[in-house]
């Protein structure tokens, strides 16, 4: 125990060591007695020597200044203290994990009430606050009884929140209710310690079980993958399933559509041993209707869960219609030209491209890819990309080649393994392809490349169109740079058509197109994945090429009709993040139109829907924006309308899903350990719910609190010291001056 200080003290502070500061006294006083000898000899009377003491008496006056004293007054006060309630009301709170299955939140709310009883046994001076938190703090309203909904707990900001809150005040104790299962901001100890720092210690009451999350059973649907489709095609669905306390148990997940209350499609999954995670697979959906679809993947609840709100998960989906579907067959060989080209058509929404990649030759009857593929009117177009003849069956191959025959698009790409060295010169499907094929035709790759020049007459073709007139497609195709190599033909077949070749002298045919029957041919000799790399231009020229080449050999070049598409970057998305939207706009060719100008706005769906507005800005040949999902969760609607000179070209619209964070719910175990780390390290206790107002009403001692203030008093630094030492020299001047001294 600290001892008691007296109330008042004398401080000294010389203006120098004190060694030197007597000797200066000495001099002045032996200096001053010597000074007045003399005349004392000579005179005589008392007031000679009262005319002395005034000399001494300012003389010493002088002396104390020097040594610059002052009185220390100390003042001690008693102050009220505050007593400060912390109660979580976070969702994780309303588990019935705690004292006779009980919600921790109405057991929680049981102890608070027995709280307020308890503190108004320690007086009126003891100032009590009352506060709830989540990821925020607020004002606690005792008649407010309903289950908590926040979604996040935030123990260390809201502890440090309350203190501040206090600010002036000394904080006896923070009691701290809560299930320690906090997931946001700052972390706890972290507050703890600097609330140490300020003396003020926290008190927790701990509430739930910490053997919940392992011990309990629940099945959550967490993610969920589906992507743009169209018309009566299939649409895989795929997902995350999280299964605990259930293993070797049958779990059934449905495929819902909208508000439909039966099921698409469903799926049995047993839980293994070992593990909680289980992929969900199997799931697929053929829409009969171009539109934006709902989809959930969704498990019935199950006896013994804790929490039912996480069994399924849903996001939109778009359904296409007349879209044109593309199968792409890669060879084994390893080459860059099948990524870049995928991505060039598949940039088109108008396309869905499949890739299938066949490593291995064809063994009998069987390859590794179905024959089903090859069935008439399964895909608009296909493209061969340096695959050996051998990767097919002999089945296949006719299947192929009577698919094409019967309208289905082909497009033959350069490789090592293409054309005539790849074995198509024996096949079935050579009777298609505009050039003769020749086992020993080879390859071209001079050093520096061969440049693809497009025929004089094929300039002005749908397919080489890169520009918005011949001349910016003319300059577009000369600044492109040259192929690494290219495919040797044979000739061009009688009603094939050369659109382009390599410069002279050579002028080797590198592009041949025909048409057979119904169907179009292409036979394109290299690689182009160069020109996408080489520029933003050349770019966007790859992106247009291939996308027109697709279009040509589908017979849809010429659909007509300018197109506004919107693209979201996300069909589902948490309260909180950030939606990026992409809006494109073509002419009936597929050119991109400038100078047009966005309106776009962000509906939620329901009753009393407010729409909100989104800037659009260009970049290229796109136009980007963002929209932050800061309202409730629920199913919103984006709609976009494109205007050029005040017409409208058109408008498209996409559906989206916003979701709340449901993260309080994710562990329902309650962190009793934490809370125990958060009252030592503050210096505060833990108390059993059952403990805590006996704590309350043993805190009698804390309800005062006393501070002690210092004031200092300097002696010689004020006027009273002034008009004294003045005094004193007056007096004696004017006793010298009568007396014929001066």
């Amino acid at each position: 125990m600290k001892p008691m200080l007296s109330p008042m003290k004398l401080i000294l502070s010389p203006i120098g060591p004190w060694p030197v500061v007597a000797l200066a006294a000495l001099a002045v006083m032996v200096l001053t007695v010597w000074g007045y000898q003399q005349r004392l000899r000579g005179t005589s009377g008392r007031w000679r020597w009262f005319a002395l003491g005034l000399r001494l008496a300012a003389v010493l006056l002088c002396l104390l200044a020097s040594l610059r004293p002052s009185v220390v007054i100390q003042d001690h006060k008693k102050q009220p203290a505050a007593l400060v309630f912390l109660l979580d009301s976070s969702k994780s709170m309303t588990f019935k994990d705690d004292l006779n299955g009980e919600s921790r939140w109405k057991h929680a709310l049981d102890t608070l009430k027995e709280a307020r009883e308890a503190v108004k046994s320690l007086g009126t001076d003891l100032e009590t606050k009352f506060y709830r938190f989540d990821s925020a703090l607020r004002d606690d309203k005792a008649e407010d009884v309903a289950d908590p909904e926040g979604r996040e707990t935030a123990v260390g900001p809201n502890l440090l929140d309350a203190a501040k809150r206090q600010q002036g005040m000394h904080i006896a104790a923070i009691v701290l209710l809560c299930d320690g299962a906090t997931n946001s901001g700052l972390n706890p100890l972290v507050a703890a310690s600097q609330l140490r720092t300020q003396q003020i210690p926290v008190t927790t009451v701990a509430f739930g079980n910490e053997n919940a999350g392992p011990a309990s059973r629940d099945i959550a649907v967490r993610d969920i993958v589906a992507g743009t489709v169209f018309v009566k095609n299939q649409m895989p669905v795929k997902g995350t399933l999280v299964a605990r306390g259930f293993e070797n148990e049958k779990i059934t997940v449905g495929l819902y559509v909208d508000d439909q209350k039966k099921p698409v499609a469903q799926k049995d999954f047993k839980v293994p041993m070992g593990t909680e995670i289980i992929p969900i697979t199997g799931l697929t959906y053929i829409p009969q209707t171009p539109d934006e679809k709902k989809i959930t993947l969704r498990v019935e609840p199950k006896e013994g869960e804790l929490i039912t709100s996480n069994n399924e998960i849903s996001t939109f989906v778009t359904v296409l219609k007349g879209g044109l579907n593309v199968l792409y067959l890669q060879g084994p060989n390893f080459t860059w030209e099948y990524k870049f080209l995928m991505n060039a058509i598949a940039s088109s929404p108008d396309i869905q491209v499949d890739l299938q990649v066949l490593r291995k030759p064809a063994a009998g009857d069987k390859s590794e890819v179905d024959d089903a593929v090859f069935a008439p009117g399964k895909y608009d177009v296909y493209i061969l990309g340096d695959l050996p003849a051998d990767h097919l069956t002999q089945r296949q191959e006719k299947l192929l080649t009577s698919a094409v025959e019967k309208g289905a698009g082909l497009i033959m790409l350069g490789g090592r393994s293409s054309f005539g060295p790849g074995g198509w010169a024996n096949s079935d499907l050579a009777r298609v392809i505009p050039v003769q094929l020749h086992a020993g035709d080879g390859q071209l790759e001079p050093e520096g490349g061969i440049r693809f020049v497009p025929s004089r007459d094929a300039l002005d073709s749908f397919v080489l169109q890169v520009g918005s007139n011949r001349t910016e497609t003319t300059r577009i195709w000369n600044a492109l740079p040259p192929l690494a190599g290219m495919s040797r033909f044979g000739q061009p077949k009688p009603n094939a058509t050369v659109l382009g070749h390599a410069p002279p002298p050579s002028n080797e045919p590198m592009m041949v197109s025909s048409d057979i029957g119904k169907a179009r041919v292409l036979a394109f000799a290299g690689e182009t994945w160069v020109w996408a790399r080489f520029s933003d231009e050349g770019r966007t020229a790859h992106h247009k090429f291939w996308r027109q080449v697709i279009f040509w050999l589908a017979h849809k070049e010429n659909q007509g009709g300018e197109h506004v598409a919107l693209k979201l970057d996300q069909r589902r998305l948490a309260i909180g993040q950030k939606l990026g939207l992409t809006v494109t706009v073509h002419d009936s060719k597929g050119a991109p139109i400038s100078d047009v100008q966005y309106e776009t706005k962000v509906t939620r769906e329901g009753a009393n829907a407010v729409a909100e507005p989104v800037e659009l800005y260009a970049q290229g040949e796109e136009a980007r924006g963002s929209y932050l999902a800061l309202g409730q969760a629920g199913d919103y609607k984006v709609t976009v309308s494109a205007t050029r000179n005040g017409q409208l070209i058109g408008t498209d619209s996409a559906r989206f899903l916003v979701y709340q964070d449901d993260r309080e719910m994710e562990n329902p175990a309650a962190d009793r350990s934490l809370l125990r780390q958060i009252a030592t390290i503050s210096g505060g206790e833990v108390k059993a719910p059952e403990e805590l107002a006996g704590y309350l009403k043993s805190l009698t001692g804390a309800v005062h609190y006393e501070t002690t203030t210092l004031t200092e008093h300097k002696i010689w630094d004020n006027w009273p010291f002034l008009l004294l030492f003045a005094t004193f020299l007056t007096v004696e001047w004017f006793l010298r001056k009568r007396h014929g001294w001066v």
